[in-house]
């Protein structure tokens, strides 16, 4: 993600659910901690940005951790061997945005289907504190 993605973020789809005063806790990415962001939630949303502490994510959101970091590299690993690095000199046909759509959501389904359930229920079991 980057700054342009992070505020079309802020005012367009988050901004519809703030109706009073609020804190936002934000990861120490570069776009969600910046000058910028915290401006457009103060004076747009009457918002306070609060950075969480600097490597707390495992604390802090475990289920990011522990859920998104695995299927992350799960998505990945797909589109490298769907689309490895083109040789030398290789043109490769243009796709429709429609068709990167399509493989991108196909490609999703995929990767969270090879996620374990044993994986989710301790991300949960350590997130909420409890087992299930």
């Amino acid at each position: 993600m980057d700054g342009r993605v992070w505020l079309f973020y802020l005012r367009s789809l988050l901004y519809i659910h703030i109706f009073e005063p609020s804190v936002l806790l934000v990861d120490n990415l570069d776009c969600h901690v910046s000058e910028e962001s915290a401006e457009v939630l103060a004076a747009e949303m009457l918002t306070h940005l609060q950075p969480l502490p600097k490597n707390s994510t495992s604390v802090c959101q475990p289920l990011d951790v522990g859920i998104m970091g695995p299927l992350k590299a799960k998505l990945k690993a797909l589109w490298m061997e769907e689309r490895p690095p083109p040789l030398k000199g290789e043109k490769r046909p243009k796709k429709t945005a429609k068709e990167k759509r399509l493989e991108t959501i196909k490609r999703a389904i995929k990767a969270w289907e090879s996620i374990d359930s044993t994986t989710v229920t301790r991300s949960f079991n350590k997130a909420l504190l409890t087992k299930f």
